[in-house]
């Protein structure tokens, strides 16, 4: 330890209470550091900046030593175990703090710079130049023991202090281009205090040293601050709380780089989402569409010989689907919302397709219609709505070979539930099929706020069951009804 810093704040108070701060600004840049570090990064900054933590901690206990080391264990130097304890610690815990300020520097920059591996240990080659240092200047004499404490404290200042600090700065210079991406302009003037708050430290840390016999520090040393009217003590003080604060500041870097994934990883889910609304319109809209502009040419023919009128009017409606198809194509590519051009009466929904199944074909359609509720679907409700049916519907069609339907739609209070039911051929409604349409299905229904079911078996028909809300939060999002609503 330094006697003389020591015995500065021994006999002053106010010395006393500033290195009081100037630990506790450094004991909290690194307790602070290491609270944000446990949030995880994969920014070089953002990883490295645990070593500056260790700094800070050791070296806010550096400073707090020369307020509370006992002055007895001081004045005892190397006589006594505690001395040696003490005034030994010290040094070691004052070197150590320095040699993570370059570790930090070091490492940010090589990250940032792409050094070779082999360069991340000049720090411990410091660090170990300065064990042997000590060790070859240890004095025999014990009088000699204050100035070799001295000595060893000008050395670990120079070789690791200085080149730490300057590392340090330029180490977070260079992180302006990694944190562009943040889109957080603040940070550019964090870093630029920073570094600047470093490089202070670098002159008043590292390179502002007590008096010594040799270059610089015959001429460049605390003396000659003093003669200029400046402690050095203050200057480091000063540089320490920039230091901090800068420091402080920077930490942002966590919360924007969070910030920075869940924008990244919501606009991952729209486009997800996208998708898949794409890829249902397609399937249960057009691809149905053009499956019934199919089965109604088959029709077509089969009335051609028998009945030449029916037939050029079935033409004729189907000429008006295929436009229909073409116009929806063009919705899809134009992003617009097929729902804005559908009823909102979900009844009167429900019966225009269930109309176009009818003409289309031979099926004899059963309605029933129950319940007063103020029904009212918003544009995406609609939309599934629309996709629902035409999905069932397009199913009866080319797979059940029903030959009767029987819907029935019950109105409540809060959401309508509808029942399609035929007496086709069936399925095994209990083992997995490979294909998407019952998958939309159950997404559709649960995009819209509500549910479907599927009853069926082999030779016993079809019955389809879904609920919706009459309000709906389109993108799937929260609907406000219970789970079961409407069962």
């Amino acid at each position: 330890m330094n006697p003389s810093l020591h015995f500065l704040t021994r006999e002053n108070w106010y010395w006393n209470l500033l290195f009081f701060f100037y630990g506790l600004s450094f004991f909290l840049m690194g307790f602070s550091i290491l609270l944000q570090a446990r949030r995880g990064s994969s920014l070089p900054l953002g990883r490295r900046l645990p070593w500056l933590a260790v700094f800070g901690l050791l070296h806010g206990l550096v400073e707090w030593g020369y307020i509370f080391i006992p002055a007895a264990a001081v004045a005892e130097g190397w006589q006594t175990l505690r001395g040696v304890l003490f005034n030994g610690g010290h040094a070691l815990l004052l070197a150590l703090s320095y040699l993570f300020l370059l570790v930090f520097g070091i490492n940010l920059l090589g990250d940032t710079r792409g050094w070779p591996a082999w360069t991340r240990f000049f720090p411990l080659a410091g660090f170990g130049g300065w064990l042997l240092f000590s060790a070859f200047t240890f004095p025999r004499e014990r009088a000699a023991t204050d100035a070799w404490l001295i000595l060893i404290e000008i050395a670990a200042r120079y070789l690791l202090a200085a080149p730490g600090a300057v590392m340090s700065g330029l180490a977070i210079l260079a992180q302006g281009d990694d944190l562009q991406h943040l889109r957080r302009n603040s940070l550019k003037f964090f870093l630029a205090g920073a570094a600047t708050a470093l490089f202070l430290y670098a002159f008043g840390g590292g390179l502002i040293v007590p008096p010594a016999s040799f270059f610089p520090a015959n001429f460049l040393n605390t003396d000659l601050l003093l003669r200029l009217g400046l402690p050095a003590p203050a200057l480091r003080i000063l540089s320490s709380i920039l230091v901090a604060f800068f420091i402080f500041r920077l930490l942002d870097v966590y919360d924007a780089e969070e910030q920075h994934y869940r924008e990244v990883a919501r606009e991952r889910e729209m486009i997800w989402r996208e998708r898949e609304k794409i890829r249902r319109d397609l399937h249960d809209g057009v691809i149905q569409s053009i499956y019934g502009l199919a089965l109604g040419l088959e029709h077509s023919r089969t009335l051609l010989a028998d009945n030449p009128a029916a037939a050029a009017d079935r033409l004729a409606t189907l000429s008006q689907q295929a436009e229909k198809v073409i116009s929806d194509l063009r919705g899809y590519l134009t992003g617009l919302h097929l729902g804005r051009d559908l009823p909102a009466d979900p009844v009167a929904l429900v019966k225009k397709l269930v109309t176009d199944l009818a003409r289309n074909s031979d099926i004899k359609v059963n309605w029933h219609v129950h319940g007063n509720g103020q029904s009212y679907l918003d544009t995406d409700q609609r939309d599934h709505l629309y996709h629902i049916m035409i999905e069932i519907l397009s199913n009866i069609r080319r797979h059940a070979r029903a030959s009767e339907v029987w819907i029935g739609i019950d109105l409540g209070a809060g959401g309508f539930r509808v029942k399609i039911k035929d007496n086709g051929t069936g399925f095994d409604a209990t083992v997995p099929t490979g294909g998407q349409g019952l998958k939309n299905l159950r997404q559709r229904a649960a995009l819209a706020g509500g549910w479907l079911d599927i009853e069926s078996s082999p030779g016993r028909g079809t019955t389809m069951t879904f609920w919706l809300p009459y309000e709906g939060d389109s993108g799937g999002g929260v609907h406000g009804h219970p789970l079961g609503a409407g069962r």
